[in-house]
């Protein structure tokens, strides 16, 4: 049975009338009461699939990593936040009020990111988030003591292909296609941002409503001339995309570089593969990187699911490593939500895409970038890195004041000038 098929059906975390998220210390330690968790994700809609993987990611995690920490079980409930901000947030309601999760793993997409992290923070409950939502967030993080991103910034990355793609392909003119939310502003932006200090030009960026399932008219708008196209886009969206790219005709014309969701393992099996095969992204995580964290990874998450992982199981395998590591170093006893925030935060791992640490400036990664393309790998499609760019910091190449002013206007509305 595949992951979509395996992951169909949601836990539930058990609960007791007898036990809260602020138990005191001596109370957990006696009983040994369950650690909860809750966890937001998209399991119906156009990112169905990529929620599928972050749950099958974090359920290996706690797998590989330890289902309980000296004695206490990490009870986990799955929510399905639908890809929406209103959902997500009853979800989080949800979470809290009734089920007295200690832990709020944070919703897939940033739109819903922004709506639910600063309620759980002001509840006084933990939140690791999957993405850098906003300006505003980074700061509720430092108001709340509470919260912070293990996943990534949606600059860092973008910002690698943008100076892959001038310093190494020697492309000037690149038009953008990008999701027309506050996540696709942000890589758009990062793009922009670094490829027009470089001395390139945006030709054209075309932007596309969340729902939008027909992407020809989009596609169509590409200038014939440009040297490249820049996508964001995911789930659905970078399914057709691919697809549609090559439907008319522009596959081997005009190069194809996107943000590592575009041929994600989340899409890629079910993705033309003479459509998809060498396509370049820009990325966090890539399947095919060759490390020994990341081949022991790759084979127990196939051995699993029989399918390879993707950015979004990657994801969701660190945040259970971040969270069991932390619950170690409290012997599995939380003496404070802000005792184990800062725990969390405290974590220096080797996950499979590499080293990992937290920014102190923005609570966000310091990690690798890559740039991969789709190869056949014994008959298989796999994402394989061709450059690495070490240990970026939130910002990228950028200043970090540079940064901030952009990063603060995406957050609402498109980069200026697009």
């Amino acid at each position: 049975m595949g992951v979509l098929a395996g992951l169909a059906v949601l836990l539930t975390a058990c609960s007791s009338s007898s036990s809260s998220s602020h138990a005191s210390t001596s109370s957990q330690a006696a009983n040994k009461s369950p650690i909860k968790v809750g966890y937001i994700l998209p399991l119906t809609g156009n990112f169905t699939n990529n929620g599928k993987e972050e749950q099958a990611g974090f359920e290996l995690g706690l797998q590989t990593f330890g289902t309980s920490v000296d004695g206490h079980p990490i009870d986990v409930t799955y929510l399905n936040g639908q890809g929406s901000p209103t959902v997500s947030l009853s979800d989080a309601t949800e979470l809290i009020s009734q089920d007295h999760v200690q832990v709020v793993e944070g919703p897939l997409l940033s739109s819903s990111i922004a709506a639910v992290s600063p309620y759980v923070m002001s509840q006084g409950v933990v939140e690791d988030d999957l993405n850098l939502a906003s300006v505003t967030l980074m700061n509720d993080y430092k108001k709340y003591g509470l919260g912070f991103t293990s996943g990534w910034d949606s600059y860092t990355p973008p910002e690698a292909g943008a100076r892959w793609a001038y310093d190494d392909m020697h492309w000037r003119h690149v038009t953008t296609i990008g999701s027309a939310f506050s996540f696709g502003w942000q890589v758009v932006g990062g793009f922009d941002a670094e490829f027009t200090a470089l001395g390139g030009t945006i030709d054209k960026s075309i932007w596309v409503p969340l729902n939008a399932t027909d992407l020809s008219s989009y596609i169509s708008q590409i200038p014939s001339n440009t040297q490249a196209v820049f996508v964001e886009l995911s789930g659905a969206q970078a399914l057709n995309f691919v697809d549609e790219y090559q439907s008319f005709g522009l596959k081997g014309k005009i190069p194809l570089l996107g943000i590592t969701q575009l041929t994600d393992q989340s899409v890629l099996p079910s993705e033309n593969p003479t459509a998809a095969l060498g396509t370049y992204t820009d990325a966090q995580y890539c399947d095919g990187i060759s490390s020994s964290a990341n081949d022991a990874f790759v084979q127990a998450y196939h051995a699993k699911y029989g399918t390879y992982p993707g950015y979004y199981s990657d994801s969701a395998y660190v945040q259970a490593e971040i969270l069991v590591d932390a619950l170690k170093a409290l012997h599995g006893v939380i003496p404070s939500e802000k005792a184990l925030a800062k725990a969390m935060l405290a974590v220096h791992i080797s996950a499979p895409r590499g080293p990992v640490t937290i920014s102190s400036v923005t609570d966000s990664p310091i990690q690798n970038s890559y740039i991969c393309k789709v190869e056949d790998v014994n008959g298989a499609l796999r994402n394989v890195p061709i450059k690495t760019y070490p240990a970026m910091q939130p910002w990228g190449f950028l200043s970090e004041s540079t940064w901030l002013h952009d990063f603060t206007i995406e957050s609402s509305g498109p980069p200026p000038g697009t």
